[in-house]
């Protein structure tokens, strides 16, 4: 579009000051999440096979795979127009788009209102917007805490000091 063209500039000032601030919106969130670095599969990106990750993984192209996080503040985006075919199991998950597969949260789940998921849901926290479509179960399961290997184990402790006088 020709910038002379009647209403040509302010078409596309809106369209940037729209892109701008999904843009500022997705950086304020990052600022709660993980450190880590951010895997983008961008609009008409496809990836085929299973991802696991670590940090942040943001979806608006489609995959065809199980996509997993060990990590506990790693995070799944599937934007509005992104897709998954598989099961998602992270421990942050936000859904604004279409998934078909069961999703499995281990702390946090958001259904943003235009997200359509197919698959059971199993959760901790959910937050569920209105407009949002889930074809499937939902499960509770308690927060899953970090177990240390020491827990109900008896500690012994031997030290090998030599004198400071001995040679």
């Amino acid at each position: 579009m020709d910038e002379t063209a009647p209403g040509g500039s302010e078409l596309r000032l809106a369209h940037r000051g729209v892109t701008e601030k999904v843009f500022k919106k997705i950086n304020r969130e990052l600022v709660n999440v993980s450190s880590d670095a951010t895997t983008l599969i961008s609009a008409g990106t496809q990836i085929n096979g299973d991802i696991e990750f670590s940090g942040n993984l943001e979806i608006l192209g489609s995959v065809v795979g199980n996509i997993s996080s060990k990590k506990n503040n790693a995070r799944v985006r599937v934007l509005q127009g992104g897709s998954v075919q598989g099961d998602i199991k992270c421990s942050l998950i936000v859904i604004n788009g279409e998934t078909l597969g069961d999703i499995h949260a281990l702390d946090r789940l958001c259904l943003e209102a235009q997200c359509r998921v197919k698959g059971n849901v199993r959760y901790s926290s959910v937050e569920m917007h209105s407009g949002a479509k889930v074809f499937g179960s939902f499960d509770y399961q308690p927060p899953q805490t970090e177990k240390s290997p020491l827990v109900g184990t008896k500690v012994s402790e031997t030290t090998n000091v030599k004198s400071i006088n001995s040679k």
